[in-house]
């Protein structure tokens, strides 16, 4: 355990610097006695001996002395860059976000998201993990993490707080090449004996299951898929047609082309949300960054293709 103090480290390199006790003493506003006291405790604690005292010409700097100066030197900096980071922390300027994104909303916002507020807020770092909506919902509870953009259904939701960011309206995805694609929509009742893609997505399924039930609709399932890309190809290759949230482009990993319909029927939207943990300890910072996630959803809407509400 250190047993010195930064204020002895203070005193003796005021004297070092300034060549006695006496002149320190006046450079620091501090009694002699006071400055002479630390000194002999700093010897005392270190163990060895900074200083060979003269009568007549004060002090003077062992070679132990000139060594430990260095450290003290460095330790003074280092205690000075500490209280600086403080300061910025106290005033919530710099620190860590740590934001989950549900991983099929991470492409379409996250980098953007991220990049714009490391723009306005140069001190304060966002590290991101893309993980599932349950586990978005269990390290929001646990802790682990800050914020979370996600849906606001497909998990475990209780004990948590949403700032909503955007309505989004699902969609019909078909081949460019099906009969339907020319049209700009369509109800759901007319895909009713098409076969289905169905986009396995964690708490996707269930919401567009719950959606085509509504709609009175349960269509053949010819492909399943956990992933977006897949899906995509998967209709663009003629099995059928899906529902999706996010608008995919228009061509798929195998150079094919998909097409995009409104959907006539009304249907419930899919909501985007910031969720935090309930009562969490919700400083500067994370409302610097709600704030900027509000702003950011209400500017890039239209240019990510989707039509927010």
């Amino acid at each position: 355990m250190v047993r010195y103090t930064l204020r002895q480290c203070t005193y003796f390199r005021a004297v070092a610097e300034q060549g006695g006790i006496a002149q320190a003493s006046r450079a620091l506003n501090i009694s002699q006695p006071s400055i002479a006291q630390a000194l002999d405790k700093l010897e005392d604690i270190l163990g060895i001996v900074l200083f060979e005292r003269h009568h007549a010409r004060g002090l003077t700097l062992t070679l132990q002395g000139r060594l430990f100066l260095q450290h003290a030197v460095a330790l003074e900096e280092q205690a000075e860059q500490v209280a600086r980071e403080a300061s910025a922390i106290a005033a919530e300027a710099s620190g860590e976000i740590r934001l989950g994104v549900f991983w099929t909303l991470a492409p379409f916002f996250a980098p953007g998201l991220i990049r714009s507020f490391a723009d306005t807020a140069p001190g304060i770092t966002v590290q991101h993990r893309e993980m599932s909506l349950s586990d978005l919902a269990d390290a929001l509870r646990n802790g682990t993490l800050d914020l979370a953009l996600t849906y606001d259904r497909g998990g475990a939701l209780q004990g948590l707080t949403f700032v909503e960011l955007a309505s989004i309206q699902p969609m019909v995805v078909l081949a460019a090449d099906h009969p339907l694609a020319n049209r700009r929509s369509i109800r759901l009742s007319e895909l009713a004996k098409e076969p289905y893609v169905m986009f396995e997505g964690a708490g996707s399924r269930a919401y567009f299951e719950d959606l085509l039930a509504e709609c009175g609709i349960d269509p053949p399932i010819s492909y399943v898929s956990k992933s977006m890309e897949t899906v995509r190809s998967a209709v663009a290759a003629g099995f059928g047609f899906t529902l999706l949230v996010m608008r995919p482009p228009s061509t798929t990993y195998d150079g094919r082309r998909v097409k995009t319909l409104r959907i006539v029927d009304v249907v419930r939207p899919l909501k985007v949300v910031l969720a935090s943990r309930d009562a969490a300890h919700f400083g500067a910072i994370l409302q610097r960054f709600t704030d900027h996630t509000i702003t950011y959803f209400r500017s890039e809407g239209g240019s990510t293709g989707h039509q927010f509400r």
